[in-house]
């Protein structure tokens, strides 16, 4: 029984770990970016011609599933998801200086 309450407490402090979420790890002091700054922008494009576009993203924001920032010259900030072997953006959303999202896809 002393065997199971230590598995059973070790599981569970495992388990808690697995679910913190990560905060956003800034990687670069890019942060001049405007909204306008995305409009070439479409999903469907890769990794590299996103940062041939626009610049390499401020950091980044999540866990398991990672988001590349943008921070925007107004507090706001994008983030966009890139998925697959070729990382080919699927969403990109802004995000207010509120935390509201808004969905900015074309």
């Amino acid at each position: 029984m002393k065997n199971f309450k230590i598995l059973f407490l070790v599981g569970l402090i495992m388990l808690t770990a697995c679910n913190k979420q990560v905060d956003y790890i800034k990687t670069s002091d890019n942060g001049n970016f405007a909204v306008s700054d995305f409009e070439e922008i479409k999903t469907g494009m890769s990794y590299d011609k996103v940062t041939e576009i626009i610049g390499e993203p401020t950091g980044t924001l999540g866990y398991g599933i990672v988001w590349e920032v943008y921070s925007l010259n107004d507090g706001a900030y994008m983030k966009l998801l890139f998925t697959g072997y070729n990382q080919i953006l699927t969403e990109m959303i802004m995000v207010d200086k509120d935390g509201k999202e808004i969905k900015f896809q074309k």
